[in-house]
């Protein structure tokens, strides 16, 4: 012990160039790191609940979404502009990057008689000139639809949704879920900016995948560096 101690008190730049070369090659494998968008990597790939839920999306599809959750702020889904806002919106998110449905109170299909004949037929189309009868028809038919309300319109008919089936490649989700999410929020932002009087979130499996990741980078940016600042400066206040 009195050896390695005379060593480290006569050569003390050697020691510290040694350590930091070890601790150098001790964190080479940090190359390998990299945030995930992926769900699935948080559990192995023998997980058999893992396993059957792939087994169900290959034979049938995806569930990963992307919800644009829409409340106005005078508490009425039911009116000209704020369908209007949906009717548009449902419309350009079929150009979100590999979505497949897009599901809303606007573009569901209802089904009418007339006659012998059944029309089937959105349940709001061109929203902007619907009379006043007619908000009260769409209004009565969404809020008694169970496929619609707690789904995609809420029982007081205050808050709506425009929820967005998206089908992955598979080939990149680094680089694919940003894309999605990107494309969202830039669509948030457009109702946002010509319906003020709309508050626009996003939510959905994308999108909480999404945040994950920029969770995790921006505690890389904050909280790591300060976990290393009140380290040295620990260090610094006991060991002189």
């Amino acid at each position: 012990m009195e050896a390695w101690i005379r060593l480290l008190v006569r050569r003390p730049v050697a020691v510290v160039l040694v350590c930091l070369a070890a601790t150098a090659a001790a964190a080479a494998g940090a190359r390998f790191l990299r945030f995930s968008t992926d769900y699935r990597a948080y559990f192995s790939p023998a997980n058999p609940q893992l396993r059957d839920f792939l087994k169900i999306q290959d034979t049938y599809t995806k569930n990963d979404n992307v919800l644009f959750v829409i409340a106005p702020r005078d508490g009425d889904v039911f009116t000209r502009s704020t369908l209007a806002a949906v009717e548009r919106l449902t419309r350009e998110a079929w150009q979100i990057p590999y979505s497949i449905r897009v599901d809303s109170v606007t573009n569901f299909q209802e089904t009418r008689a007339r006659g012998d004949a059944l029309l089937v037929a959105p349940l709001v189309e061109d929203a902007a000139s619907l009379s006043e009868r007619d908000l009260a028809r769409v209004r009565d038919r969404a809020l008694s639809e169970p496929l619609l309300v707690n789904r995609l319109i809420s029982p007081a008919g205050d808050v709506t949704g425009v929820n967005v089936t998206v089908q992955f490649p598979g080939k990149s989700l680094h680089t694919e879920v940003p894309e999605v999410v990107r494309f969202a929020r830039g669509l948030a932002a457009q109702v946002r900016q010509e319906h003020p009087d709309l508050d626009v979130r996003l939510t959905g499996i994308v999108v909480m995948n999404h945040m994950f990741m920029e969770a995790g980078m921006h505690d890389m940016m904050t909280l790591v560096p300060l976990m290393f600042l009140v380290i040295m400066v620990s260090l610094a206040l006991l060991l002189r």
